[in-house]
């Protein structure tokens, strides 16, 4: 494998997604270590700001990825990240560049049915390159890392991919 996933950066403080996140019309279970997030009853449109803590002028100019797990085909047939321009999409998982002029909130909808948030992930355009690379050469399953395990401690741990 490629040095390069080692020099890759995932900027987000959870990647693995551990923490809920910021609702809009939306609620949150506990499932297991993640959070499933569904539709508020009564209501007709809703989302998740999966990438918060990060402010929406921090994810300006970076790649946002997010892989998501649902029973509903809808979920992933309607899966985009809102204001970003969708760079890659298979399946579960979706990547989008956000535009360095952005002010709204950048969420995934819960419209088209529940799904649980797996992971996410922030890197620069030339990080985002190469993972992706890694990705379509089939060295890692998904375009991400998470980064040392340990990373939020301050301790250097194993990578995970």
């Amino acid at each position: 494998m490629s040095s390069n996933i080692e020099t890759a950066r995932n900027l987000h403080p959870d990647p693995r997604c551990l923490k809920q996140r910021p609702l809009w019309k939306t609620s949150a279970q506990a499932n297991a270590e993640k959070w499933r997030y569904e539709l508020a009853a009564g209501e007709t449109v809703g989302g998740v700001s999966c990438w918060s803590p990060l402010t929406t002028t921090s994810l300006c100019g970076h790649v946002l990825f997010a892989r998501i797990r649902s029973g509903q085909p809808a979920v992933f047939d309607n899966l985009k990240i809102e204001y970003g321009a969708t760079i890659a999409k298979r399946g579960e998982w979706i990547a989008a560049r956000i535009p360095d002029n952005v002010t709204g909130s950048i969420m995934i909808r819960t419209t088209y049915g529940p799904f649980v948030l797996e992971q996410v992930g922030v890197y620069t355009p030339e990080d985002w390159e190469s993972l992706y690379a890694l990705y379509q050469r089939g060295d890692i399953t998904y375009p991400w890392v998470a980064g040392p395990r340990d990373a939020a401690s301050g301790e250097r741990g194993p990578w995970e991919l």
